[in-house]
């Protein structure tokens, strides 16, 4: 808005405090972020939004340049300060923290020991494939473990069909063959077009870990990419993102 002329005046903030509505039901703990996306205006009360929109007003000018540096950060291919301000907190924009405890499950992890483990989202997928069954994408978004909740509380925030575009990226992965992928007699069918299955390389890499970067296909992390080695960035035990 800024870019295109509209004066941060004219721009109206109604500001609601998170419920849990008729669609969305406390989560049991523990679950894979913190940070809730499933909440709607449509769970509150007509009236409470009438009062809200009453009470409405502009953001103050410091507050509104807060949030355009923190969106300049956040899509910046060096995401350090961008991590940086969700860890120390900035005044106004409370829901940082939870925010990098998603994205940090996107990034590939060290240990206090050195070695190089798959981010906590690709730990989940390969977690719940099996190395005997085939599954489809719906089977392993649907699994009943604690992995399959953690995972589901990951894709609230992404849409399920980031689970199809992940698993597809893995089958596809042409350094290595971890994730074996099959056709299913209904193509174009959503999330069911293709059925999954974890190899030995498979099994070995999310029990063992990565021995470089490039065994895992690279994913877009806001600005930067998340194993890619032209961006090696690492998750670290302490919840810091540091470089390899």
């Amino acid at each position: 808005m800024r870019h295109i002329g509209i004066a941060c005046s004219d721009v109206i903030i109604a500001e609601l405090e998170f419920v849990y509505g008729t669609r969305t039901r406390p989560p049991a703990p523990p679950i894979v972020p913190r940070f809730n996306c499933s909440a709607s205006v449509a769970d509150h009360l007509d009236e409470v939004l009438l009062d809200r929109l009453d009470e409405s007003r502009p953001w103050p000018v410091e507050r509104y340049d807060r949030a355009v540096r923190l969106w300049e950060s956040y899509t910046d291919e060096d995401p350090l300060a961008f991590v940086e301000s969700c860890m120390a907190g900035v005044e106004g924009f409370p829901e940082l923290a939870p925010l990098w405890e998603l994205l940090s499950c996107f990034f590939p992890r060290t240990t206090t020991e050195g070695a190089l483990r798959l981010s906590r989202f690709d730990e989940l997928i390969l977690t719940i494939l099996s190395a005997e069954d085939y599954n489809t994408d719906v089977s392993v978004f649907c699994d009943k473990s604690q992995s399959g909740l953690d995972l589901r509380g990951i894709l609230s925030c992404t849409g399920d069909l980031f689970l199809e575009d992940r698993l597809s990226q893995w089958a596809r992965h042409a350094s290595s063959a971890f994730v074996e992928r099959a056709p299913r007699p209904n193509p174009g069918e959503v999330m069911k077009s293709f059925v999954y299955r974890l190899t030995e390389r498979g099994i070995r890499l999310r029990d063992e870990g990565l021995e470089q970067l490039t065994d895992a296909p690279g994913l877009p992390v806001a600005g930067t990419e998340a194993y890619a080695p032209s961006s090696p960035w690492s998750l670290l035990e302490d919840g810091r993102l540091a470089r390899l």
